[in-house]
Parts: C-alpha cells; structure tokens; sequence
C-alpha cells in the first residue's frame, strides 16, 4: 500500500468523522438550549362557545330590538399526550453507532498488543452489556446471538491485524463494516421476536454509552491540560506569570464541578448555575483535541498511529453529542442523568489530580517562557500514571458520596430502553410494565411515569393509572401528569378534584401556562370568572394560547372594547374579531386580511366555520355571490359534515348582510325544516328579519310555529308583533306562559303611538295614495319622520312626482345622505340608472334590486327592464310570495295574462281580493 493512498484514506475518515462531529453539535445543541423536554407532549384542543352579537338594531317607531347571531369563541385547553417515539430516529441512531463502531474495530486492528488484548475485552463486556441475548436466537436468553456477534465483530480485527496490516484502511474497514453487518443481519432473521431490528436498534444507546465512556474518561483532565498547553505557547518567550493564571482558572473550573455535582445530588437547595453539566462537553473536546495532539507529538509509542488515534478521538467525541441528541429525544433521563454523573465524576477526579501533576512537577519552570509544552507528558512516566489512578480513586469516592445512584441510573436507563421497544412495536401491558419499573427506580424519569399513566388508561385501567399519578404528583410532580390527572378528573365530573390538583401545582410551577389555562376554564365551569380571568392576567404575558383565551372570556362574559394586543396566531384574530362584533365595534381591514389569509392555509373544520362566521357577520351591502360559492363548496367538503348546518346558517347571515331577504328567510325555513333541535331559533330569527321589514302577518306565524319547535326566549317585541298581526290569543297565552311583559305602546292609551302602528301593520297591503292621504294628516313628530321613510321606500311607485318630492322635502332637514335623497328628488323617474342609484344609496342598498322583496319601487323597476314576458312574470310571481302590495299583484296578473296563463291570473286575483276591496279595484279600472 502506497504512502499517498494511506494519507487519502486517513483524510477522509477524517473529514467525515468532523461532519459527524459538526452535525452532532447542532443536533445535541438544539435540544439541550431550545427544547430540553420533548418527552414532554402538551398540546391544546380547542372546543367553541356561542355569543350573541348585534348583526342589525330594528326600530319601528317605538317598537325596537336587536336582530343578534351567534359568533364563535375559540377556547383552548391544554392536554398531555404520550410521547410519540419514531422508529426512524432510532434505526438512523443505530445506523450512526454500527458505522460508527465498526470504524473503532477497524482501527482496533492496528493497535498494538497490549491495546488490542485491553480493546477487545472492552468491547466484549461491552457487547454483552447489549443485551443481544434478547433476541432469543435458540431459546429464550440463550448465549447465540452474543457469539454471532461476538464472531462478526472480532474475527476481522484479529485476521487484520495478524494478516492484514498493509491493506488500505478503506479495505479494511469495508472487510470489518461487512463482517459486523452479516453478523446483524443474521440475528434479525433467525429472532423469533417482533421487530428485532427495533430491538436492536434500541439496545445501540447502550453500546454507544460504553463508547462514549470511554472517551468522556480519556478527556477527564482536558479542559485543564488544553488551556495550559495554550497558555504555554502563547507564553513562550515572554516570561508571564502563567501559574497564577493557571491556579485561578483551575480553581475557577473545579469550583464549578463542585457546585454542578452539588446540583445533580440535590445537596444544593437553590440551583446555583441552572446549567446542563453537558453544555461542557464541547469545551472539554474542543481542549481535549489540543491536550490529545499534543500528547501524540511527545508520545510516539501510544496504542496506535497518530492519525488513528486523532481520528478516534473525533469519533468519540461526534458520538458522545449523537447520544445527547438521542438519550433527550427519547426521554430516557436515567440515560442522560447516567452521563451527568460519569462526566462531573471523571472531571473532577482527573482534573483535580492532573493539577496536582501539573504544579508539583512543572511549578519550577512553568513560568520560565521556554517550550513547557512539549515536556508535559515526556517522560510518559510513573507520575502521569498516578494521575489517572487517584482519579479513578476520586471516581470512586464521588460515586460513593452519590450513594451509589449511576448503578440506579444504569439500570433505570436498560429497561427505559426495554419500554421503548415494546412501547414502539404495539406491546402495551410490558411496555408499562417496564416504564412503572424504571420510576419505581429512578424517579427523575418523567417520560417512564407519564407513559405508565398514560398506557394503563389505554389498557382500561383509570383507578390504577391514576394512582400512579398522584403518586407522581405527591413524590416528584411534573407538569404534563397533573394535567393528564385534572382532565381524567374533569371527564369524570370531579371538577373541584380537577381545580385543586391545578391550583397545587401552579404553586409548584407557578409561572406554568398550561397549568394556569386549564385552571383558569375550570374557573369558569364553577362560576368563579374573575378569578379565571385574573388567572389568566397574571400569566398570558406573551402566551398567544393565553391571550386569546383572555380575549375569549372577556367576550363571554360582556367585556367591552378592544384589547391592546394584537394577536398574531388565527384563533386569538378570530377571538378578536368577535370581541369587536359583540362591541359593535368596527375591525381593521389589516384584521380581515389576516383571518382570510389564515382561512386560505386551516385545515381544522372547526376553526374555518368558525373563522368565517365571525368574518361575514356583518352588514355588506356588497354582492355576496362569490362568499355564497365558496361557503356551499366549503359545506359539501366531507370533513366538514360535523359543521355543515353552521356554515349553511353563515350563508344566510352573508345574505342578510347583503339585504337579500327573500333568499335568506328561503333558507332559514329550510335550515329549520332539516334541523328541528334548532328549528326554533332559526324561525325566531326568520320572524325578526319579516317584521324589520313590516311583515308582520307572516312574521307571526313564523314566530307560533317557532313556539311549537322550543323556542322559550320571548320579549316584549314578539308580543308586539303578535299583537300587530291580530294574533291577540296567541299573544296572551305567550304572555302569561313565559312572563312577558306587554308593550304599552300598543295600548289604547298610547295616543299617536296607535295612530301610528294602525298605518304601519297593514302598510305593504295599502294603496299608497290612501298613505299618502294619511301620511299628510298625521301630526308633526319623529313618528311622521319614521312614516315618510317608510313612505318612499317602500311606497314611492305609487305617488305622484310632487307627492314624493312633498315627502322628500319633509325628511330633507332630519336625515342623513342628504345628497342623494336630493338627486332623487329632482327627477324621481324609475327608468333612469341615475335615479335608481341614488334612491338605493340613500337607502344604503346594494345594486340588485330585487334583494329586498319589499322595496316595491326597486322591484317594479327591475322588471320593467326585463324584456322577456315570461321571466318578468317569474321575477313578479316569487316577489309576490312576500310583498302583497296591491300595485305589485296588479303587474303581476297583467304579466300573466300577457303570457296567456289566465287561470293563474285569476288565481292571483282571487287572493288579492282578500285584502282588496272590489270598490279599490274599480277605482283602478282593472
């Protein structure tokens, strides 16, 4: 083997033993700073609640009531879910570790005697460890899975290094990676168990500890020996003082030892630092590189080459941040807890005796400027040895001190391991068994308690699993558990069991906001609102869960206003825009385009009905058409079944807000025709949108045949419109059944008042000369005002030119749009564009004119430009279903007979009779 082929060969290995260690820094970074606690699953569930908001305010004279829709409060409630564990981070893991390990046995080849006799215990007590036996290969626990392995791994190591030694280190390790990889291969096809590739995969955490032990113990003195290598090249020839600097910084660096393992042993109340021992580990490999070359410079006769060595030592320290990332994510605590102890233990150990080495030998010349550097392991003598043995002594005595706990934690660590395996392949009685085992152990084991709960519940055992939560509660409380324990509580009706495991733990936890969200909407269960919102105060801060919980209940319970956050998560907009609809408070565009923006990527049914209800619940005038095309695609989308009957409610209230009443009042019969639990409601709100707009006959039937569905929440307007339409029985018995009061101003004693409801409740059945006539002889008042609205909007095809401007003139000093009203007025002619859009803006109408069936004017000129016979009869005929104003029905017979459909014709005449005398008629010479 060539010279340059070897160097080509190390290069690579070395430059991808440094990816590995790049890519194992950020992984194990990432999780140690941002996200210390995956195991830790709590995510939210969000339930709605209805609120009435004012959509329009009815005033008739002194008959008023709000016409109010439900919108949508999106609550959020927190609750813990077992961890979910993926396989693929576990067979990528063991990936990393079988390469990894087959790169340690392929040098292990080239080591010398000594070395390979040492290595290869290490690495059969350490296979062993493995738990190959598992595999059960030739009865249960048998010894064959072990000698496979065993046979796989070593064999090429030992026919390397005897036979093997000029092979190119890329041949040998493929010779090595392809033996080991055989010897997997065939456990996994002669186990008899499920998955053994998962088990495995699991039991590789276990040899990559081994591994990584054995680095963490080589680099037990690296930190203090790298940064004096440092400072004694940086001191050479300029004579510094560097032995005070050395015995500040040692000092400095075992004083934190000290006060970590003080931490991890909990002899210390208050964490001091309230850091990771881990976060040390790239300082210590970062040094350990510079103390480790060195060492190799001075030491030609270690176990192997230098390049060997150097490559190791990048392996080593790669894998050992692989199994930070690994130990974290799998919530195996033991595991990382494990390596704490085993990293401050050999720190300590070796760094205090490495000092001690360090000042009694080189004190006489560490500050002289000269190479000290590169005498600090020559000769590789008895005092270096002493080093490593009194920090091993030192291990020995911290493990004591610590009682003993790695053994706990070590055990602990194999059957979370275990219960990981039988957790992933779908074994839920042993997996539980195994996780309640390693927590009876080792209580800093969250994930293992959690999961004992949380498996028992799914094996249809809730007294024992929440024994092992109060258990956990009362020995060692975790978040995620008094959650799961309050919900569980909370599904069984035990609400104040629920509130007061919350309260305890949010004075355990207290700036906890999953603890204080779900006790805050428990608060309201049990009719303590201002605690709950005071709760909630004093802990949403920037939560955006929180916060739009607050604005939710704030809503609910009559807050006024906008709050001051401007919320940028979809479910606190959509609290927002409701809080605004029940304030009557107008949102910003910059609110709307948000919302519709995250409508457009949602995918929750939930959040979209709800979403576009609170958006279209409001008054536009705009044309509808292409809302209507979207709420009708949305509804017949099979995820939203659930919601089908709300997102056909939203279609209604666009229609209204657009002043198509006809379609709307179409739509809520047939809402409440499909949906008889809710029929009452949807024919109350029919009722209210009819006598807005002075139908008052047809209101009152809606409203009786809404009694008869359920509905109980009478007011004083629904005896009122009873009353108007001469269902007098009706009305009393409501009266008297709910306790409603009466309106006086219905009262025969009410004066102008009666006058004033005796024209309006008969208004679209009346000529419009006749009120006319009475419109002149009614006394000056805000009720004539009210009369001469209702006079032109819906009267106006029937009057004289000047009799509409006399109207107009009367309201010109007392209304709003002036200018329009004043456009109109000067040419009141129904067949121009000009005048239409004038009448209609002063009404503040949208463009089609047959939205309202009841502006007659508007109607009538929208078929005098439909130059079809038919259709104009078909637009005349479905107007008429509403409107029953005598002029309309006249049109309407005249379209009739012009298309030669006399029976109808006659039919419609008959109807009109009643409530036409025959003497009007005449007058009409029809």
């Amino acid at each position: 083997m060539s010279l340059k082929n070897s160097n080509q060969g190390y290069q690579i290995s070395s430059l991808l033993a440094l990816l590995l260690l790049i890519a194992g820094g950020l992984f194990a970074l990432y999780y140690l700073v941002l996200d210390p606690m995956p195991y830790e699953v709590i995510e939210s569930a969000t339930f709605l609640d209805r609120i009435a908001v004012p959509f329009d305010w009815v005033q008739i004279g002194p008959l008023a009531y709000p016409i109010n829709i439900d919108n949508f409060l999106i609550f959020q409630e927190f609750h813990s879910l077992p961890m979910a564990i993926n396989p693929m981070e576990s067979y990528f893991f063991f990936g990393l570790v079988f390469l990894i390990a087959s790169s340690f046995l392929t040098m292990l080849s080239g080591f010398n005697k000594m070395a390979i006799v040492a290595g290869g215990i290490g690495w059969i007590v350490l296979v062993t460890l493995c738990n190959f036996n598992g595999l059960n290969i030739g009865g249960a626990s048998a010894n064959l899975p072990l000698i496979i392995v065993l046979v796989g791994s070593l064999v090429p190591v030992i026919f390397l290094h005897i036979w093997g030694q000029n092979l190119s280190f890329i041949l040998k390790w493929l010779i090595t990676t392809m033996s080991f990889g055989l010897a997997i291969f065939i456990l996994v096809k002669l186990s008899p168990i499920t998955q053994p590739i998962l088990f495995i995969s699991e039991y590789s955490t276990v040899m990559a500890l081994g591994l990584c032990i054995a680095w963490i113990f080589w680099n037990g003195h690296s930190f203090v020996s790298g940064i004096y290598i440092l400072l004694a090249r940086t001191n050479k020839d300029l004579g510094m003082k560097i032995s005070y600097q050395m015995g500040i910084i040692s000092i400095g660096y075992l004083a934190t030892l000290f006060l970590l393992f003080m931490e991890m042993t909990g002899d210390l109340v208050t964490p001091f630092f309230g850091f990771s021992p881990l976060y040390l580990l790239i300082p210590v490999g970062a040094l350990g590189w510079v103390s480790f070359n060195s060492k190799i410079n001075q030491i030609p006769k270690l176990a192997a080459d230098g390049k060997t060595l150097k490559i190791l030592h990048l392996l080593g320290f790669g894998l050992t941040l692989w199994l930070c990332w690994k130990l974290i994510i799998s919530g195996n605590q033991p595991g990382e807890e494990l390596v704490k102890h085993l990293f401050l233990y050999s720190q300590i150990g070796f760094t205090l005796f490495f000092i001690v080495y360090l000042f009694s030998n080189f004190l006489s010349i560490m500050d002289s400027g000269k190479a000290i550097d590169e005498i600090l392991y020559k000769p590789y003598s008895l005092p270096y040895y002493h080093l490593r043995i009194g920090g091993l002594m030192a291990i020995l005595v911290l493990t004591i001190y610590a009682e003993g706990i790695i053994s706990v934690q070590l055990n602990a660590l194999t059957n979370n391991i275990m219960g990981d395996y039988y957790y992933q392949s779908g074994q839920q009685l042993e997996a539980s068994i195994l996780y309640e085992n390693s927590w009876a152990k080792y209580r800093k084991n969250n994930k293992a308690k959690h999961l004992t709960a949380q498996l028992l519940f799914e094996l249809n055992q809730p007294t024992l699993a929440k024994q092992h939560l109060e258990e956990s509660f009362a020995e060692y409380p975790q978040v995620d558990n008094i959650i799961l324990l309050s919900n569980r509580l909370h599904r069984e009706d035990k609400l104040f069991e629920s509130i007061f495991y919350l309260e305890k733990g949010l004075d355990m936890f207290p700036s906890n906001p999953y603890l204080a969200n779900n006790l805050a909407l428990f608060y309201v269960k049990i009719n303590q609102e201002e605690k709950a919102v005071q709760t909630l105060e004093e802990h949403a801060q920037n939560h955006p869960t929180l916060l739009s919980n607050l604005s939710a209940l704030r809503t609910k319970l009559g807050f006024k206003g906008e709050m001051n956050e401007n919320p940028a998560d979809l479910i606190g907009q959509i609290n927002q825009l409701a809080l605004n609809n029940a304030s009557a408070n107008l949102s910003s565009n910059a609110l709307k385009s948000a919302i519709k923006s995250g409508l457009e990527k949602e995918q929750s049914p939930m959040l979209l009905h709800a979403g576009w209800r609170n958006l279209l619940s409001d008054r536009d005038r705009s044309d509808p058409s292409q809302e209507l095309t979207f709420l009708d695609s949305l509804s017949k989308q099979p995820e939203m079944a659930d919601y089908l009957m709300d997102i056909q409610e939203t279609a209604v209230i666009r229609s209204l807000g657009a002043g198509r009443i006809s379609e709307a009042v179409k739509n809520l019969n047939g809402l409440a025709f499909r949906n008889p639990g809710s029929a009452g409601y949807y024919l109350n709100l029919s009722s209210q949108v009819l006598a807005q707009n002075l139908d008052f006959k047809k209101a009152a039937r809606e409203l009786i045949v809404a009694e008869e569905k359920g509905f109980k929440a009478f007011q004083p307007h629904h005896i009122a419109i009873l009353l108007l339409s001469g269902y007098n029985g009706n009305a009393e018995e409501i009266k008297t059944e709910y306790q409603v009061i009466s309106p006086e101003f219905l009262s025969e004693s009410a004066g102008i008042s009666k006058q004033y409801f005796d024209l309006i409740k008969n208004l679209h059945e009346s000529f419009p000369q006749r009120l006319f006539s009475e419109w002149k002889s009614f006394p000056d008042s805000e009720l004539k005002l009210d009369l001469s609205v209702r006079l032109l909007s819906y009267k106006a095809h029937g009057l004289e030119v000047n009799q509409i401007q006399e109207v107009g003139t009367y309201l010109a000093g007392h209304i709003e749009n002036r200018e329009e009203l004043a456009k109109f007025l000067a040419d009141p002619n129904w067949q121009k564009e000009e005048t239409l859009t004038s009448f209609t803006h002063w009404l503040g109408l949208g463009e089609e004119l047959t939205a309202n069936p009841y502006f007659t004017p508007l109607v009538l000129a929208a078929a005098e430009r439909i130059n079809d016979p038919l259709t104009q009869y078909e637009l005349l005929n479905d107007i008429s279903q509403f409107n029953h104003d005598p002029l309309l029905w006249i049109r309407k017979i005249q379209a009739a007979r012009r298309i030669n459909l006399d029976n109808y014709a006659d039919d419609a005449l008959a109807k009109l009779r009643e409530w036409v005398s025959d003497s009007e008629l005449e007058k009409l010479n029809f």
